[in-house]
């Protein structure tokens, strides 16, 4: 047994953090009562294997954990943020909080994972950490994304000239602004 908290305990409190629900977990326990296991499970496991457990089982437990996760990822790199299962609606809210708060700063060049991170509570590494494995991006790639899908919505608009989309996406060169548009999207702003 663990002292001072029991794996129920220490479960709940990884799942209630912010910097830190987004760990896949597996108990390993001695307790094998259906009881145990359904609270295990609903405090937010991933997993629940009892004593003795069988080295194949983990393993197998751990490579669909990580196919689910890379599988979210994805879920998260093409923008969906809705699903019904409540297993990901603190991430899905994350996500969605993440995308607003850039959104509403957008046109700030300074736009960074300490300034975010701040705005969570929660340090550039753990930001860092939650959102590589959310969607696969460092926060500055994921950043530059909503950037470009915004420079993207701006130019179809067609209002604005190239310069000044730079400059309302938060680039703060039109250089490097048509390069990382050209790298993104195959085609420089001005030719579309």
């Amino acid at each position: 047994m663990m002292p001072k908290k029991d794996g129920f305990a220490v479960t709940q409190a990884i799942r209630s953090n912010l910097s830190t629900s987004h760990i896949p977990l597996i108990l390993l326990t001695a307790r094998a009562s259906l009881e145990s296991r359904l609270e295990g499970l609903q405090r937010g496991a991933d997993a629940y294997l009892t004593k003795p457990f069988s080295p194949q089982e983990l393993a197998l437990r751990i490579e669909k954990l990580i196919e689910i996760r890379r599988l979210l990822q994805q879920r998260y790199q093409d923008g969906a943020t809705s699903t019904s299962d409540d297993a990901y609606r603190q991430e899905n809210e994350f996500i969605t909080n993440l995308r607003a708060y850039i959104l509403e700063h957008i046109d700030e060049p300074n736009l960074n994972g300490d300034h975010i991170g701040r705005h969570f509570g929660m340090s550039r590494v753990h930001l860092h950490r939650k959102l590589k494995a959310l969607t696969g991006q460092p926060i500055t790639d994921f950043v530059r994304s909503i950037r470009l899908q915004k420079a993207l919505e701006l130019i179809r608009e067609g209002e604005l000239n190239v310069s000044e989309i730079a400059y309302q996406a938060g680039f703060s060169s039109v250089s490097h602004f048509s390069r990382s548009f050209k790298k993104a999207y195959g085609k420089s702003p001005s030719e579309l």
